[in-house]
């Protein structure tokens, strides 16, 4: 039978693989020599330089496998490189392998991060390269977290950013940006929006004279970014407006770079890529084909992202297909086609696949239409499928392991021959120190569990806090709302009270007798008491009701309000029959008094306010009209609300609370009553009440 991979065995007993890997090159430094590397740490910049440079030109004019080898072979023969000259060889490396779409890439890859890990073993090593110290660990936060392992991935950025954070401030921005791609992987694009923000402003405090991935390369990938996450949001008025802040940067800057314009054009026809996939969701297809055409032409080219000009040329074909471009988006398709058969790319020809199935149905062509439909789905699933494909992780895993770490052994050998004699002592001792290290770890993570722990209780803590704000914000609200509702409601006895007692002191007793305004004091008065009375116990709902006769009760309301009409000239016609109603008198009354002062305050002076009453068997319906500025078609289906913005001067210049018609509708319908109008604009206003008798 067949053995499982270590590495599987390891898993199943909940030791992690990693650490494994950690005594495995613990054990491969102490096996040769207490010191790995030259005694003296001399770096060679201009001949690695030189050695890097051809390493990039054979991978992109053969493959990533000839530039290792060739790399693999130069660093044979130059036993005297330094700590940073391996180190920039292994990042050069990285850089090769790291494609997420390759799982045997991934894996090597992670061995180059391990590789730049075993460099610094060493603490003088670790803050002599500060730096690269801190970018290894940004290396392995980015594996972490494509592996989807957040938790470790979020801890390694983090390490790396205290390290570099007392060397050079402005170099902050890649870890968060990292952090920002992992909330970004999680599908939270608003947050991460923010987080590339945030980088793009660390990014900004880099002095001129940094590298041109921080003056360039990072600024204009995060405001890019931004913008894709805007436009993943559907937020697409914002998506446009950075990537045109993206296109300005690239235009603003590119001629301080002149040998990097291969790559700041591939930028730009990126970005004209997105911005038309953009245009296309706002169906703005004027603006969304010149960037898709240009977007094409620039990346269509040999030796720039070709990748990305077959993106647009699907994105080109579905615009014209909605266009109704039929011939163009005929044409587009086999452009794209001929480009799929000379380089493969899956999800290029998926989207194509798409565009022709849709094509064909709208030219009423079911059995074409089908066929490709049939091809689209065909194609998603294996996409699918191998984007969750690492059924065989394990044993690659093991294969390149084995091959790496012997590729190890086999330089150290090389470079130690002098120490075999210590190896068996050596060895013991490496297993010692590499058991202390397990120790370690594990106290090391009690320690963080109690932190995530802890950290979660604050969380809890935090909460709970933010709930009482919320809850007194909302009382707060409440309170203010009522202070509107009883200054709303007091005005009418108020403004009675003080009109009587004007009209007292103007000697209007020719008129009325004092019996009448005192009378008409008296009734204000209680009316105001009553209703502080009922707002202190804050409702709406019929607490008082009783026996009353309609005819006399609405008299009793003309009464108050009379002399508020007469200031206008206006007069008040009320003509009813006697009809006995159970009704809460004091909230009805707010009701009335509400309806007659809205009637007073719009309508002009000289006009008449007519009030009838109709019975039918068990209701009453009540009529209250004017022949005022009336409501305007657009504020209709608000006068009832009680945050209304219908709110208008009357024609005397009477300021409006718009609490008024809120507040009487809950009382009629706490009556199981309704409340309605129907009003043309300058030819006045009828308002509605109906109720049941009993």
């Amino acid at each position: 039978m067949k053995s499982a991979p270590i590495s599987t065995l390891l898993k199943r007993r909940s030791i992690p693989v990693w650490c494994l890997k950690w005594i495995v090159l613990a054990f491969i430094l102490s096996f040769n020599s207490c010191d790995p590397f030259p005694a003296k740490d001399i770096n060679h910049q201009a001949r690695v330089d030189s050695l890097l440079d051809r390493a990039d030109h054979l991978n992109t004019i053969q493959n990533t496998n000839r530039a290792k080898l060739f790399l693999d072979s130069a660093y044979a023969r130059f036993p005297e490189a330094g700590i940073l000259d391996r180190y920039r060889k292994y990042q050069r490396l990285l850089t090769y392998y790291s494609d997420r779409n390759n799982t045997i890439n991934l894996v090597i890859a992670e061995q180059y991060i391990d590789s730049l890990f075993l460099l610094f073993d060493r603490e003088g090593i670790k803050n002599k390269y500060r730096a690269e110290y801190a970018l290894a660990h940004l290396n392995r936060g980015d594996h972490m977290q494509f592996r989807k392992n957040y938790d470790e991935a979020y801890s390694y950025y983090f390490r790396g950013k205290i390290l570099i954070d007392p060397i050079d401030k402005c170099k902050r921005n890649p870890y968060t940006a990292r952090v920002a791609s992992m909330t970004y992987e999680q599908k939270n694009y608003a947050k991460a929006a923010g987080y590339y923000k945030q980088a793009y402003q660390e990014a900004m405090e880099c002095p001129e004279g940094d590298s041109f991935d921080n003056l360039f390369v990072n600024r204009q990938g995060y405001l890019s970014n931004v913008a894709q996450c805007y436009s993943l949001l559907n937020r697409l008025d914002s998506a446009v407006y950075f990537y045109d802040l993206a296109l300005q940067f690239i235009q603003q800057n590119e001629a301080k770079f002149p040998t990097k314009q291969n790559f700041i054009e591939q930028a730009r026809g990126v970005i004209y890529g997105n911005q038309g996939a953009v245009y296309r969701k706002m169906r703005d297809y004027k603006r969304a084909i010149p960037v898709l055409q240009e977007s094409i032409r620039i990346n269509s080219q040999k030796n720039r992202y070709n990748f990305d000009a077959q993106f647009s040329q699907a994105t080109l074909s579905r615009v014209y297909l909605e266009d109704n471009q039929m011939g163009k988006a005929r044409s587009e398709m086999e452009k794209l086609q001929a480009s799929l058969d000379t380089l493969s790319n899956d999800e290029a020809l998926l989207r194509l696949y798409s565009v022709e199935w849709q094509f064909w149905d709208k030219l009423n062509q079911p059995g074409k239409s089908l066929s490709f439909l049939k091809k689209y789905l065909k194609l998603k699933e294996v996409v699918d499928r191998n984007s969750r494909n690492f059924d065989k992780m394990d044993q690659v895993l093991l294969k390149l392991e084995n091959e790496h770490n012997t590729e190890l052994l086999l330089k150290k050998e090389e470079l130690n021959r002098l120490y075999l004699l210590a190896t068996i002592a050596i060895s013991l001792l490496a297993l010692t120190i590499a058991f202390l290290i397990w120790l370690s770890w594990k106290r090391t993570r009690r320690n963080l569990l109690k932190l995530a722990d802890l950290n979660r209780q604050i969380i809890g803590r935090n909460t709970q806090l933010q709930t009482t704000l919320t809850i007194l914000e909302k009382s707060h609200q409440e309170n203010a709302r009522l202070l509107k509702v009883v200054a709303h409601d007091l005005r009418t006895p108020v403004g009675s009270i003080s009109m009587a007692a004007d009209l007292l002191m103007e000697g209007e007793l020719k008129v009325r007798k004092p019996e009448f305004f005192l009378s008409m004091i008296k009734t204000s008065s209680a009316d105001a008491l009553d209703l502080i009375d009922n707002l202190l116990h804050s409702n709406t709902l019929p607490d008082k009701k009783e026996r009353v006769e309609l005819r006399e009760f609405l008299t009793s309301c003309v009464d108050v309000l009379q002399l508020k009409a007469e200031t206008k000239k206006q007069s008040i016609d009320l003509k009813t029959d006697a009809i006995d109603v159970f009704i809460d008198r004091q909230k009805m009354w707010r009701v009335i008094a509400n309806l007659l002062t809205n009637a007073i305050k719009f309508s002009p002076p000289g006009s008449t306010i007519t009030i009838r009453t109709k019975k039918s068997a068990d209701r009453v319906r009540l009529m209250i009209k004017d022949e005022g500025i009336g409501i305007p078609a657009e504020l209709k289906d608000k006068v009832f609300s009680p945050y209304s913005e219908a709110k208008r001067t009357g024609t005397s210049g009477e300021k409006t609370f718009g609490l008024g018609l809120s507040i009487s509708r809950q009382i009629i319908e706490a009556h199981d009553g309704k409340l309605w109008f129907e009003s043309q604009e300058n030819q006045g206003t009828t308002f509605y009440i109906e109720f049941p008798v009993h």
